[in-house]
């Protein structure tokens, strides 16, 4: 299970007990913060998901491509053209299962932005952000600017 997925729970579980001890004194602060709190915790938990999907569906495709090639040498081994059709309808299982858990992954990421879109877009502009301050070149001291 991934540190995310950890993550998330402990702070949607944090979100939670902030919301209703919200409700319970009614502070519409510690409210708005409980549920930002489960929002947030609910994204980190899909993150967490999405990378232990993929992670699974790494070792997957290794483990299924390592058992493809060696099929495969023993099949040239033993110079048997059947055993190669074999060895391909086996190569597309593995394909179509992989596409079937790319679909999950992306459905479960769907459904965590239909479920909390505005948490998505904060999220969004925030990845943004960085990529367009790893991706700019660095700014000059106004001193050394061409202002011709």
């Amino acid at each position: 299970m991934d540190e995310d997925r950890v993550g998330g729970i402990v702070d949607k579980a944090t979100g939670s007990m902030k919301s209703a001890a919200g409700n319970l004194t009614g502070d519409t602060k510690l409210q708005a913060e409980g549920t930002a709190d489960k929002a947030a915790g609910t994204v980190r938990n899909a993150i967490g998901g999405a990378k232990d999907a993929v992670d699974d569906l790494a070792d997957n495709v290794s483990e299924k491509a390592s058992d493809l090639g060696q099929r495969a040498s023993r099949a040239l081994d033993e110079g048997a053209g059947p055993v190669l059709d074999q060895v391909g309808r086996k190569a597309g299982e593995y394909g179509r299962e992989a596409r079937a858990a790319v679909t999950a992954g992306a459905e479960s990421a769907s459904n965590v932005v239909r479920g909390y879109p505005l948490a998505t877009v904060g999220l969004v502009a925030l990845l943004a952000f960085f990529l367009g301050r790893l991706s700019s070149p660095e700014p000059q001291p106004w001193y050394r600017r061409d202002w011709l």
